[in-house]
């Protein structure tokens, strides 16, 4: 499985006043296995991007290859597309329109003209790996569930489809700190379990850096930088000037560092900085039986 993007320019009300280039000769590809973050302050692209990738939206030039098809060329079939790449929105649980919980998740699958075994058995599995338990909310009202369950039962009808990607704008939008962490951890028991191309968009640089690998940097439409959150999150004055940030654990070491502390360019995540802060404090002439700091969120 791979996606291929050369030189994507999407226009916003072209020949008007106020037209906008909100991708501007973007180019990119991605690999089976790959979970790629995309970051960028409001209004640089990022999810104007991400919906070139099913065919949502047509770039004005550039071409777009999943696997070997050109899904921007006038005779491809895009339902055949999009059952292969799978875009879960901001505030999913928005479009929840279903009287329970399993026929709404089921609606993508049913869709697909499959058996009513096969389309419950889809719709099983997708609970099972967003945590909704089948026999407790299969036959609930979605609109009787917390927040944080809405937002999973939403991802459950895309992960039902089975997509071979699996693209999330801003899953986390919104939620409380504890339904937050469980968003996260279902993504990561998606991406374990079911594999492909995981695409996570977000402002939350601490979640970029704990869950990605690599990084796609987005600056006014253009792709500015691409690579490992270390390396990107390594240039700090970078993403100053862009309006982004790094991660809290990294500001924090680079606090530290400024205060005489030995700095540490890998630090990305609370572990990391838990390590650095044992490491750094022990060396500094800490005993074997000297408390590791605690770090708090």
């Amino acid at each position: 499985m791979s996606i291929k993007a050369e030189n994507l320019t999407h226009i916003y009300n072209k020949g008007l006043a106020y037209e906008t280039k909100a991708v501007d000769d973007v180019s990119f590809t991605a690999e089976d296995g790959e979970f790629i973050g995309i970051i960028g302050h409001t209004g640089s692209g990022k999810s104007t991007l991400i919906q070139h990738l099913n065919g949502i939206l047509k770039p004005e030039s550039g071409r777009i290859f999943i696997d070997d098809i050109e899904i921007t060329s006038k005779n491809v079939k895009m339902t055949q597309i999009r059952k292969r790449v799978g875009l879960v929105f901001q505030y999913p649980e928005y479009q929840l329109f279903e009287e329970t919980v399993l026929r709404d998740i089921s609606f993508g699958p049913k869709n697909l003209g499959l058996s009513d075994d096969e389309v419950v058995e889809r719709a099983m599995e997708a609970m099972r790996l967003v945590g909704l338990d089948f026999e407790t909310y299969a036959e609930r009202s979605p609109f009787e569930l917390s927040g944080g369950q809405k937002r999973r039962a939403a991802i459950a009808g895309v992960i039902a489809m089975r997509p071979d990607v699996l693209i999330l704008d801003e899953p986390t939008a919104g939620l409380d700190p504890k339904a937050h962490e469980d968003i996260l951890n279902m993504i990561r028991s998606v991406k374990e379990r079911a594999g492909g191309i995981v695409v996570l968009v977000s402002h939350n640089m601490g979640d970029i850096a704990e869950m990605t690998d690599r990084v796609l940097v987005m600056d006014g439409g253009k792709l500015v930088r691409d690579g490992a959150p270390a390396e990107i999150f390594a240039d700090e004055e970078f993403l100053k000037g862009i309006g982004l940030g790094v991660p809290p654990a990294a500001r924090m070491a680079n606090v530290l560092a400024a205060g005489g502390l030995a700095s540490d360019r890998s630090v990305l995540t609370l572990g990391d900085l838990t390590d650095f802060l044992a490491n750094r404090l022990g060396g500094a002439g800490g005993g074997a039986d000297d408390e590791t700091p605690e770090v708090s969120r």
